[in-house]
């Protein structure tokens, strides 16, 4: 009669679909959904950068593991022409001063001590491609959650 015969079919399931498995990242594993906190080391960021919504983008070095650029976004709380030799805020733990040799001259930035976005990769403006939010801005703890996530309390 002439009927379908399954043979042909059979393997394009059975035959392909592992290798596409195997192949394709899938956005469940744990290291696409958590942070490594030893890469935002406070004392490490070798860049900052003034983005163009007002909050302060710093960038850490690459670990060993993780070749993708790490970038924290901060609220920028104050800017103050010039280098300032003592600020009574500098001594606060929740606070973080950052001085920057701008197109203007000097200019000293108080910056929150926790960033409110972390990230990983950069794009040409300087905002990290894949973003955690940190609503809370308590630092790097567990509770951070991935852009378009939602959240359960």
């Amino acid at each position: 009669m002439g009927g379908f015969r399954a043979g042909p079919l059979l393997f394009a399931v059975f035959g392909v679909a592992p290798v596409f498995l195997f192949a394709c990242p899938s956005p469940t594993l744990p290291c696409e959904s958590q942070l490594n906190p030893r890469a935002f080391q406070v004392a490490t960021f070798t860049q900052s950068t003034l983005l163009p919504n007002g909050m302060m983008a710093l960038r850490y070095p690459e670990t060993e593991q993780e070749i993708s650029p790490h970038v924290s976004v901060h609220r920028v709380l104050m800017v103050l022409p010039g280098l300032q030799e003592s600020l009574p805020e500098a001594s606060d733990i929740h606070y973080r001063i950052i001085e920057v040799d701008g197109t203007v001259g000097w200019m000293t930035y108080l910056l929150s001590a926790h960033a409110l976005f972390y990230g990983v990769g950069e794009d040409s403006l300087g905002f990290p491609e894949k973003i955690w939010i940190d609503s809370e801005e308590d630092g790097l703890n567990g509770n951070e959650h991935l852009n378009g996530e939602v959240k359960t309390p």
